[in-house]
């Protein structure tokens, strides 16, 4: 790194990645795209980075770098919808004509998205003192919407990219998103996370639409299922490929599982507990007190989920 910020870098033989700029965030610097080149000569692009013009040109500045142009990119792939995945598909689409492939889950989390989560109103439903109700209410209303976006191609659990001579294959990882997918290639010992599994921070979980029931279910069944690839490197979404998949999963696991633990202990004190009065109780790295804005609704966001999961027979 320098800087702070990631090099490009040659993950394999016709394999590199990009980092890219996140605008206005604290904890994370950038993200990463990665690239395939196919036994044809062309390009395929998996993870787009913020749709930004400094981003693009990142991309195209790798393109270059290894001896081709945006008339050479042949597909565009998204881990999941967020905007630091899945941002400047749809530029890169209109500029080269390649389709945009996603999971078939999350393109319907990302119509259920556009027509609003009712953030506001579930908040309503956690027992937030009326002082504080506005600071949450605005954090729910800007999460509100997603842009309206439509994929040309619908992955499922087991597909293989459109990559020819590499076969990269779609792993149904949910739980931070709805339809987050992570991707192996056999061939190459290297599986993209996306969001899934990151090397220094745990991922926030149910960032995605209505449809999660139970993200907390989701996402340790998803980690159950990808940590099988432990022989393989993994290349995520942020920070560094590292090794040690499995450990990582497993580290991971017990940290939601604790968290669950300490929820079914205030519950077991007092079962009808708002989500309020049980988000106070737990143990949180800066502290209940200190929990402002985005980092106090995300706080109650990730309590709810955790009474849910005890609800649907989870276990700590």
């Amino acid at each position: 790194m320098a800087g702070g910020f990631a090099e490009p870098d040659e993950v394999r033989d016709g394999v590199w990645s990009v980092p890219q700029w996140l605008p206005a965030q604290t904890s994370l610097i950038y993200s990463f795209s990665y690239a395939f080149e196919d036994s044809a000569g062309a390009v395929h692009l998996v993870d787009t980075g913020f749709n930004t013009d400094e981003n693009l040109a990142a991309i195209e500045t790798g393109l270059v770098a290894h001896g081709h142009s945006f008339a050479d990119v042949a597909t565009v792939t998204a881990t999941h919808l967020h905007p630091d995945h899945l941002g400047l598909a749809d530029r890169i689409r209109t500029l080269t004509g390649a389709p945009v492939a996603i999971g078939r889950i999350e393109q319907r989390a990302i119509d259920e998205l556009e027509v609003g989560e009712d953030l506001e109103a579930a908040a309503r439903g956690w027992g937030v003192p009326a002082e504080r109700m506005s600071e949450v209410e605005q954090v729910a209303i800007a999460r509100e919407k997603s842009t309206a976006f439509v994929a040309d191609l619908l992955l499922d659990p087991g597909d293989t990219l459109p990559i020819p001579g590499r076969a990269l294959t779609a792993v149904a990882t949910p739980g931070h998103t709805d339809g987050h997918l992570s991707f192996v290639d056999d061939d190459l010992q290297l599986v993209l996370t996306g969001d899934q599994v990151l090397p220094v921070i745990y991922p926030g979980l149910g960032l995605g639409s209505r449809l999660q029931v139970d993200p907390i279910g989701d996402y340790l069944a998803g980690l159950d299922r990808i940590k099988v690839y432990d022989a393989y490197e993994v290349a995520p979404g942020h920070f560094y490929r590292f090794r040690g998949l499995a450990e990582r999963c497993d580290d991971i696991a017990a940290h939601h599982l604790r968290r669950t633990a300490e929820v079914e202990a205030v519950l077991a004190r007092t079962p009808d507990a708002p989500t309020w009065e049980i988000a106070s109780q737990l143990t949180w790295t800066a502290g209940w007190p200190n929990l402002k804005g985005f980092m106090l609704f995300s706080a109650l966001m990730q309590t709810n989920m955790h009474v849910a999961y005890l609800a649907n027979g989870g276990a700590a």
